[in-house]
């Protein structure tokens, strides 16, 4: 196939690229300050894309140090403007995580920024989320599907599970292309209805992806239908909350206050529906001792999780949810006196002259599991 129009992607940032495609026989043409080493490695790299999708064209990339897999991502992008169409890949190869897997910190990445999304492996995040959504203005998110794609199949992630924030009114665009990525779930944003739900499984279906769901409730509306969003399907495993778009909504201001009705809201239609409920992102990232506080306050209230916005605010998330010495201590106090009622054959225990009944062992249990989960 030769294309019949000329095409750009990418960008001038550090670790990205500028590709500019257009009709001709294949002739490519390399600019970049290393030009004299890499040469013909991107030139070899271009090629083979070119022979693997079957398309002709000439190719002038602008390279400032982009990798591998970002200069075939602006590639793909600018010929599928080109040819006003997707352009297939092969489809990563990953396993599923489990539906109660650890989702302590989730850190959402720009979706359009290589620079970023190269060193998310090092930041020791339970959830990766590369983002599609806020993060990613409208003229760029054409291209950060395919670099959001690349990423997903040639980067590594370290431990972290790796989630997609699409665009709700996008969804097909978006799904269609990073499918290719098979990530491990979908972050839905702005959902109000089941309804928002079943549409999205469609196109999942469509795209042939089989992943996790995270809807992410952030207006009254969702928070109000929290419970018929939560049971609307068995592939959502956690709610998440987002609270600036929720106070925009409403026209309130971001305070703790403000806030404890729709995260209670939330959090109830999550744990009844057996899912995890997971806290908004904490915007002040030079205020630790504000992040500190009301992550322990969420950690009181339920929450499984809390999202971040900057590398530096996932440790402390993490340090948050370790329990406490004291905690650990006497839960295993609790256990040892349970042990200890079953070889007397008393059948009830008691610890300082309280009795331990079923709910006070499992958050003992509980406490015990999280703290060898998160050691």
């Amino acid at each position: 196939m030769k294309i019949m129009e000329e095409a750009v992607a990418g960008t001038e940032n550090k670790r990205d690229c500028i590709v500019r495609v257009m009709p001709g026989d294949g002739e490519i043409t390399v600019k970049s300050k290393t030009k004299w080493m890499f040469e013909e490695h991107i030139k070899n790299l271009i090629v083979e894309k070119l022979q693997e999708i079957d398309i002709e064209a000439n190719v002038e990339i602008e390279e400032n140090g982009a990798i591998d897999y970002v200069i075939i991502a602006r590639l793909e992008a600018a010929l599928a403007k080109a040819i006003r169409d997707d352009i297939p890949s092969k489809k990563a190869r990953r396993g599923k995580t489990a539906k109660d897997r650890l989702r302590r910190s989730r850190l959402y990445v720009p979706g359009n920024n290589p620079r970023f999304i190269n060193s998310v492996a090092v930041y020791g995040c339970d959830c990766t989320i590369l983002d599609l959504e806020d993060s990613v203005v409208m003229e760029q998110k054409h291209d950060a599907r395919y670099l959001v794609r690349n990423a997903m199949k040639e980067m590594d992630f370290g431990n972290a599970e790796i989630w997609v924030r699409i665009n709700k009114e996008m969804a097909k665009e978006d799904l269609t292309v990073i499918s290719y990525g098979n990530p491990h779930g979908i972050c839905i944003p702005k959902v109000e209805s089941k309804e928002d739900i079943e549409l999205i499984e469609k196109i999942m279906a469509e795209a042939n992806l089989d992943c996790h769901l995270m809807p992410i409730i952030e207006t009254a509306k969702g928070i109000a239908n929290a419970k018929e969003i939560a049971e609307a399907s068995e592939k959502i495993v956690a709610l998440a909350f987002g609270a600036e778009d929720y106070t925009r909504d409403t026209g309130g201001k971001r305070s703790w206050e403000s806030l404890l009705y729709p995260r209670c809201q939330l959090l109830v239609a999550a744990k009844a529906a057996g899912i995890q409920a997971l806290d908004t992102i904490y915007p002040n990232i030079e205020d630790n001792e504000g992040l500190i506080e009301e992550t322990k306050k969420i950690i009181a209230l339920g929450f499984d999780g809390k999202g971040a916005i900057h590398p530096g605010q996932i440790e402390i998330i993490h340090e948050c949810f370790m329990p406490s010495q004291e905690e650990i201590e006497e839960a295993k106090k609790i256990i040892a006196a349970i042990e200890e009622a079953k070889k007397a054959g008393t059948g009830v225990a008691t610890l300082n002259g309280r009795m331990i009944d079923l709910p006070v062992e499992k958050k003992a249990r509980r406490i015990l599991k999280l703290a060898e989960m998160y050691r």
